[in-house]
Parts: C-alpha cells; structure tokens; sequence
C-alpha cells in the first residue's frame, strides 16, 4: 500500500472514530429526574460515605445509596422498567458516577435501588455555595478541614425520600484523622468508621476531617506553589533533554569529524524546538508578561516561528546538499509560515470564534510541524550523502502517520471539547498550545537523530568507546522509560533519571573485556566452531577410551595427535593460544563477538530481530492498557471521550511499538561488552536497568499512597522474553554455516545450548518458564494495566492567563 492510500485509509478511520464519540449514547435512565408518583407510603435508606486517599492521587469520595420502596409503590414498576423514577429517590438520578442498579429484595415485597459514586475532591477552599457531592453526601474544604455533611445544603432532598426511615449512616475515614464529629454516633467501629441507627428523620451528620501531609503538599502547590509546579514541571520535562543537550556540546566539542559536529547541531536544534514550548511558558509566567504575550498573540506568533524556522533551516541545509527541489522546497517553506502569520493576523480582526477561520492557523502549523520534523531527520540523514534506505522507508510511512497524529488530535480535541465544553478547544485555536501539546510525543524525532549519530560512531569504530556507550544509554532511557510522572502533585521524571544512572552502574559493575577480533568472517568463525566441536568430542573420546585400557598408548597417540595439531591450528587461524591456556575457545569468541562484523552490524540485527519478536508483545501492551479494566471502566471508547484520550493513546501507541527495537539496538550494540558467553545472559543487564527505573517510579508512587502503578512487573517480564528470544536468534545466526530456513539456524544453537556449559540449556529453560509463570501470575485475576503517557503531568496555565485566554476566545 502506498503512503498517500494509507493516508487516505487512516483518515476514514479518524473521522469514523470521532462520529462514533460525537454520538455520545447515553443510558435513558432517569433523564427526568421530577418525580411524577409521589412518595411511597413507606421506605428506608442505608447510606455511607468513604473518604480514602491511599490508592488514589487526590482524595476521593465514595458515596453507597440503598433505598427501598413498597412493591405497590406507583413509582415501582417505572424503577424495574426503564429507570424513569429512580430520580424521586437518588440526586441527579442516581447516574452520576453509573447506572444505579434496581433488585427485589429476597421476599419479593420490595424494590431496592442501589447506586455507587465516586467524586475525586478538589483541595482548594470551598464556600457553601461551591461544595462537592456524591449522592446524598457533600464535601467542603476549609484551611486544613475537610467537612463531609449528610445531605447538601444548597440541594432539595429527593422528593421519594419524604417520611423515608433512616435505617444506617455510615462515615468511613480510614486515613484520615477525625476532628469533630456531629451528631454523636450510635457505634464507632475500628478503621475510623461512624454508624447512626434508625433514625426517623435524616439526621445531620458532619466529620471534619484534617488533610494529610500529602493533601496539605498538594493544596499548597494548588494555592501558592504554582511557580514551584511550573518550575518543576519545566525541569521534570526538560531535564533530561538538557542532560543530554549538555553531552552533545561535550562532544561536538571534542569531536574533529564535521560530519559529526553537524549532525550534532541538527540534534540540537531539534531539542531546543521542543522544549520551546514550555520555556516560553515559564519565562512569560516568571517575568510577569504573560498576560502581555497572550493578548497581543505574542505566544501564537512564536510558536509558529519556532515551527518554522527549524524547517527553513533544514531545507536550506538539504538545498546545499544536492537534493533535487531544494530551492522550491524552501520558498514553500517560507510560503507556508508567511501564510499561518497571516492567518493568525486575520484572526485577529474576526469575532467569530466557531468560523473555520480560527482553526485554519492550528492547522497550518500543524502541517508546518510534519515538515519541519521530516526536512529535519532528512537533512540529518544526509550529512554523508544520500539518505539510507532505512531511513527513507521509515520516513515514508511515518511522516503521513505523524501528519495524521497531529491533525487526528485537533479533531478529537474539538469534537469532545464542542460536546462537553460547547466551545472550541484552546489546542484548536491556539499554535502555541497545539505546539506544547505535541511537545511530549516528540521523543521518537530525538531517537531517530541519536540512531543516526550512532551511525557515524559505527562507521568510524568497530568497538564501543566511552561516548558511544552513552549516547546508547541515552537512547535507551528515551525510547523505552517515561520520562514525566507526578508525585503528591508535583512532577518529576524519576525513571528517567534512575535509568540514566542505572545502565551505566550496571555495565561497569558488570564489565568484561571485548574478545579480540578473530580476523576471520563470520561464516569461517562458524564452520571452526563446528569441525573444533567434533575434534573436542573425537580428543575426548580417545583418551576416554585409552584410560578404560580399549587402546594402548602408542594407538592413542597415533589417533590424537593429528587431532591435537588440527585443533591448534584452528585457535592459531584465530587468534587464540594454541595451548589452550586462554579458558577460551572458537565458541567463546564467537557468541561474544556475535553475528556482526562490528557492534553497528550487532546493533542493526538485533533491532531487526527485536522488532519481529516484539510485535505480538506490542499488540498486547497497548490492548491491555487502553482495553476495559477490571472493574468494567476505562475502556478505550471511555478514554477517547476525555479531551486528553488522544493523546494518551498516540502516546501509549508510539512507545509500545517502538521500545522493542530500541531496546533491541542497544542490547545489540552492547553486545560485546555485556556478561555471559551465551547470548539469553547478555539481556539480563538492560532489563535489570529498566526494572529499576520502572520499579523506583512504582515504588515512591506506593509509598506516598498514590493511584497504584499497575503492571510494572508485566512490562519488564515482556521485555525480558522479548530480550531473550532475540539473544537466541542472535547467537543462532553467529553459528549458522549455511544458508536455510528458521530450522537450520536454530539446530546449531540447539546443539550449543545442550552440550555448551554445564546447565545453560537448563537455565535457559527455566529462565523463560518463570519468566511466563510469572505473566500468568500477573494476569489471572485481570488486565489492569497503567499507561505510561502521565496527562496529569503538564503544569495549568496561570489563572491571569486562563482568564486572558478566556476573553481572547470570546
């Protein structure tokens, strides 16, 4: 399929999605919440409230309403109908966080409504007028008190409710600590539980409650702390950007190769391109101009020019390097900036903020950010001539894929906001916001340029020096580890830094010296390793037979020494001693250096072979994140109904297809360099390193109670099968004499695994048998897991900003 069809396909797909969520069905239960039946003649209520935090990232609010009404109630045949009359008994119906659920009770004489609702709590002040409900409980914040009242204030109890036998209150605070409590309760039960009893009228029941450290942390970044939460925003996502910004000024500095010091300043470019975002945020709230930029459009203009300027740039840089169109390229370029300029300008003079005219600017510079990163990775590829023709098929197919992306997420962001909001998005109106939204999805541009600047390093050394080593760490905490995560309220990208720090700890404290180049081809190397295995069993077998006295010695020795002297000048062709004094043998040599001619070669194969292996593992990760969760929520549908559910699924869709191959190259290209003689014991050092990046964000996001991070073990399992599998094929192609179909690649490997080291075929068995024990342990009680895209993360725009902006789009 060609890229304009796949374009054309995609773009059905897109636009069928968004009619789908434009929909919107809505249960038709209790719609009309007047209640048209009267009360009953008799009821009760069992109501309770649960405050918890732990478990959560804000605290939340759990509201459990049974009430039960008279069989012969008018109202009761509506209930088991179609809902119509679950309003006379439940605020807003009861629908608010569900459908309620309406049973007969066990001697069929009643009709009992059940319904469940969770409300996350803000922790700013709230008035009376401002309070927060959950079914027929309310939550007011105040200072340091949080106050939970049966029934709000400023509502009308439902109508059914009238003369209704208050059978169980029930407060639950099982974190919390417990101030006051009104009136007095009829039990208190362990685990900061209230009960009230039969009660004939509702009584009226208030628990002030005291924030924990974490909430009183939160409610002051909330509050006072907003420069902090920006600041600290800023760093958590360019930090490690500039970390590695710091490293590539080292070694364009060092570095006397221009190619190199080129592609270097390209790389750089692209970084500053997308960290400019949130540097223009923090600079206009910091200095107080702000207000100033976003009234005379100053933040839209920029965003467009720091689009534009890198795409000028690149097809100037690409005009200079023979390619054919280069000049018209550039006046398009330049064309194409000048008119979202323009536009923005146009808008500028229209009041009409529903015409296509407020959106054409969005879209202009979303068609200007595709280009810019295309001419980018293109000119960056053509530092030494033509573009590889990896490059150019990967350019083929993501570059429509990414123009989709972009003008997917303007129309989800428009169609949920027009349905919830009835206006239109800021990232649909504004560049700049549009700009920083796409901001974070635009790792997989760094990843391409630190490839390509590894391949400068593989063309000029066949071993891996120092600063290869880290631009290969860096390159596998970018496309495998989520940088952002939110701590207590606050960012910080913990995983990134852990994984920076790990995977050089873990290879220096595992360090082996490279094997010495055989000086042989691989196929050579695999044939002496076969014919030296034959002579190692043929030796063996003569002098097992001269010690049980079958052959005498002037036999033995006639038989042995030809194959004693054919052994030594196989390790003499390469490189060994002929003695056999090393504790190496032509097999060491060879699953060490690996298949490849240098560790570019490794690299590339093993990416290769990651990729095939890691599709299926792909398919999964992104099923089981985005699919419905245990409880029956959280379906893709339902996220895609968030003004953030595009972009966590490009962002969860990008990372789970591409940490296969990255993670792959950097197994490859450290392949000579990681612990093991077999190639399934190379894999264990960059799984260990994610494990622990992973693991560290898992466990400080327990410790401080937050929503638990599920499937952290599933991930480093996967890529540990993933990881292993791939070492295996490796090593099957390093021992393959000729050429042939899977089977004849793995019998050598086979055979090696089997009668290689004592018990490596053992191990690997039981490596891989728990490592599949371990995913069915994690699976079996139900798909739960987190995504690694943390919307949450991006810091508010200040609210003398939210107000400018409000007026702006008026």
């Amino acid at each position: 399929m060609k890229p304009i069809a796949l374009l054309r396909e995609a773009a059905l797909l897109i636009a069928a999605v968004l009619g789908l969520l434009s929909l919107n069905p809505r249960p038709a239960l209790a719609d009309d919440t007047a209640c048209g039946f009267g009360p009953p003649r008799s009821s009760w209520v069992e109501t309770s409230v649960t405050v918890a935090e732990r478990g959560h990232d804000t605290p939340v609010m759990t509201s459990t309403t049974r009430v039960g009404v008279p069989r012969d109630w008018p109202g009761a045949a509506a209930l088991l109908g179609d809902g119509s009359a679950v309003g006379c008994l439940l605020p807003d119906g009861g629908t608010d966080g569900g459908t309620p659920s309406v049973t007969m009770s066990a001697d069929g004489t009643e009709v009992v409504v059940q319904s469940t609702q969770d409300h996350p709590l803000e922790l700013y002040d709230n008035d009376q007028w401002s309070q927060e409900t959950a079914g027929l409980w309310s939550s007011r914040a105040s200072g340091g008190t949080r106050s939970v009242t049966l029934l709000p204030g400023f509502g009308a109890m439902p109508s059914g409710l009238t003369g209704a036998r208050w059978r169980t209150v029930v407060v639950r605070t099982p974190e919390s600590r417990v101030r006051t409590v009104t009136p007095l309760p009829s039990e208190v039960l362990p685990g900061g539980t209230y009960v009230w009893r039969d009660n004939a009228a509702p009584p009226r029941v208030e628990v002030a409650l005291q924030l924990s450290a974490r909430a009183e942390f939160q409610r002051w970044v909330d509050l006072r702390g907003q420069n902090v939460l920006l600041i600290a925003t800023y760093l958590g996502f360019a930090l490690p950007y500039l970390l590695l910004a710091g490293l590539l000024v080292l070694l364009h500095r060092r570095s006397a190769d221009r190619d190199e010091r080129v592609l270097i300043r390209i790389t750089l470019g692209a970084l500053a391109m997308i960290v400019a975002a949130e540097t223009m945020l923090v600079v206009g709230v910091l200095t107080g101009t702000m207000f100033l930029a976003a009234l005379i459009g100053v933040l839209d203009t920029l965003a467009i020019l720091v689009v534009a300027a890198p795409l000028c740039l690149a097809v100037r840089g690409l005009s200079r390097t023979g390619l054919r169109r280069g000049v018209p390229l550039l006046v398009t370029a330049v064309l194409a900036a000048a008119a979202a300029l323009a536009l923005l300008a146009a808008r500028a003079l229209y009041s009409e903020p529903q015409a296509p005219l407020w959106v054409s600017p969005v879209v202009v510079t979303a068609l200007l950010l595709t280009a810019a990163a295309w001419a980018t990775a293109v000119r960056a590829a053509r530092v030494r001539g033509r573009t590889p023709r990896a490059v150019r098929v990967l350019l083929c197919w993501s570059v429509p894929g990414l123009a989709l992306l972009t003008l997917a997420y303007v129309a989800h962001a428009t169609v949920v906001s027009l349905r919830i909001r009835s206006r239109l998005p800021d990232e649909a109106t504004s560049p700049y916001f549009l700009l920083r939204g796409l901001s974070y999805l635009m790792w997989p541009l760094v990843v391409l340029l630190l490839l390509l600047l590894l391949r400068l390093h593989g063309r000029r050394t066949d071993s891996v020096g120092p600063s290869t080593v880290w631009l290969l760490v860096f390159l596998f905490v970018v496309g495998t580890i989520r940088w952002l995560n939110t701590y207590a309220g606050m960012p910080f990208p913990l995983a990134g830094l852990v994984g920076l720090a790990a995977l050089p700890l873990l290879l220096r404290l595992a360090r082996r010296a490279e094997v010495a180049d055989p000086g042989v081809s691989r196929r050579r190397l695999a044939m002496i390793v076969s014919e030296y295995r034959d002579l190692e069993e043929r030796e063996k077998g003569l002098r097992r037979r001269w010690a049980a006295g079958e052959i005498d010695d002037e036999e033995h020795a006639k038989e042995i020494g030809p194959v004693v002297d054919r052994i030594r000048r196989l390790r003499m062709e390469i490189g060994l001693d002929p003695d056999r004094e090393d504790g190496l043998g032509p097999l060491d040599v060879a699953l060490s250096r690996g298949p490849g001619a240098s560790w570019w070669a490794n690299a590339r194969l093993a990416a290769r072979y990651a990729s095939y292996v890691g599709a299926p593992a792909a398919v999964f990760l992104i099923w089981a994140t985005w699919s419905t969760d245990s409880r029956g929520r959280d379906g893709w549908l339902d996220r895609l109904g968030d003004p953030n559910g595009f972009y966590g699924l490009a962002g969860d869709l990008i990372g789970g297809l591409l940490i296969w191959p990255v993670a792959g190259f950097v197994l490859g290209a450290l392949w000579r360099r990681l612990p093991g003689r077999r190639g399934y014991l190379k894999g264990v050092v960059p799984v260990l390193a994610y494990a622990a990046a992973t693991g560290a964000h898992a466990v400080l996001n327990n410790v401080i109670g937050q929503a638990p991070v599920r499937g952290s073990l599933v991930r480093v399992l996967l890529l540990f099968l993933v990881l292993t599998v791939v070492a295996v094929l490796m090593d099957a192609r390093t021992l393959q004499t000729r050429p042939g179909g899977l089977a004849s690649r793995l019998t050598p490997v086979a055979v090696v695994y089997r009668l290689g080291t004592a018990g490596s075929g053992i191990a690997l068995i039981v490596a891989q048998a728990a490592a599949i024990l371990g995913l069915w342990s994690q699976l079996r009680n139900g798909i739960d897991i987190t995504s690694q895209v943390d919307t949450s993360a991006q810091a508010p725009i200040s609210a003398d900003a939210q107000v400018l902006l409000g007026r702006v789009d008026k």
